[in-house]
């Protein structure tokens, strides 16, 4: 897929829809890690049980896999690009002096408000106010 650019304002307007699908990220992501570290001792229940729990638990996970990477891709064809999942990261491709940078928000932020260069990466964020767009 080709890169996308934004300016503040489109990055804006879609974060509705990338704040929908974070959440969606998050909570099968735990879903999944919870799946995940479930133990079975075979030597504490019966072999057609393990079967049947291990079938159940497996089917789970592969159920919820397919949902978290089609939700992934929901998300990347917005154009954003996802740094951190838990941390709810997020960057916009955009144009500055000829050159790439990120717009860059966070879940909770209200606003796409700060930038950075490809990079400096989060630590490296400055407000909007610093470039014209």
């Amino acid at each position: 897929m080709p890169k996308k650019y934004f300016t503040a304002e489109s990055a804006q307007k879609q974060l509705p829809k990338i704040r929908k699908s974070l959440s969606k990220l998050q909570n099968l992501k735990k879903a999944i890690d919870t799946i995940t570290s479930v133990r079975i001792d075979p030597e504490e229940i019966e072999y057609d049980e393990l079967v049947e729990t291990s079938t159940k638990l497996s089917k789970e996970f592969h159920k919820l896999s397919y949902e978290f990477y089609k939700e992934l891709e929901k998300l990347e064809k917005t154009g954003c690009l996802l740094k951190d999942l838990e941390q709810g990261l997020v960057d916009f491709y955009c144009k500055f002096e000829n050159r790439d940078i990120f717009l860059c928000w966070k879940l909770g932020e209200e606003r796409v408000k700060a930038w950075h260069e490809r990079d400096s990466g989060f630590a490296g964020r400055k407000p909007i106010i610093d470039i014209e767009q």
